[in-house]
């Protein structure tokens, strides 16, 4: 049976490209999460500023207005990633079921035909045996 083999190599590829795929988008999502301490922690640069300096105190709301709307947009990104992350671990999962079962499949095809070839030997050591047995009786 030698579709099995490869089946298996096509599941650990395919296992393989969705690695790579969640490592990509879990980079993504950590690159998101990256953009938001940074635009957090210029927020409260601005904000010190701002109680430092009363000229830049009229500006703060306005500021801080615009770093919401940043907030919310990178927000919306961030779910997005996160949801297609999620569904690609998901993916992965059923990937590496799927290559556990050709596993499996492989390793009992491979006792099987250890227990097959173990017989016939069985049997070549038995007829052995009784032709000898049987060129004594003569």
């Amino acid at each position: 049976m030698k579709s099995l083999p490869t089946l298996l190599k096509i599941a650990q590829r395919k296992l393989d490209e969705l690695g790579v795929e969640a490592a990509r988008a879990g980079r993504e999502v950590d690159e998101l999460n990256q953009k938001v301490r940074g635009i957090r922690a210029r927020e409260q640069q601005e904000i010190a500023t701002a109680a430092a300096n009363p000229n830049y105190a009229a500006m703060l709301p306005a500021y801080r207005l615009r770093v919401r709307w940043q907030l919310d947009e990178i927000g919306v990104q961030l779910r997005a990633k996160e949801a297609a992350l999620a569904e690609i671990r998901e993916r992965l999962s059923a990937a590496y079921i799927e290559k556990s079962k050709f596993e499996q499949l492989l390793e009992q095809m491979r006792v099987r035909e250890d227990a097959e070839r173990l017989a016939r030997e069985q049997a070549m050591l038995d007829e052995v045996a009784i032709n000898r047995a049987g060129g004594m009786d003569k």
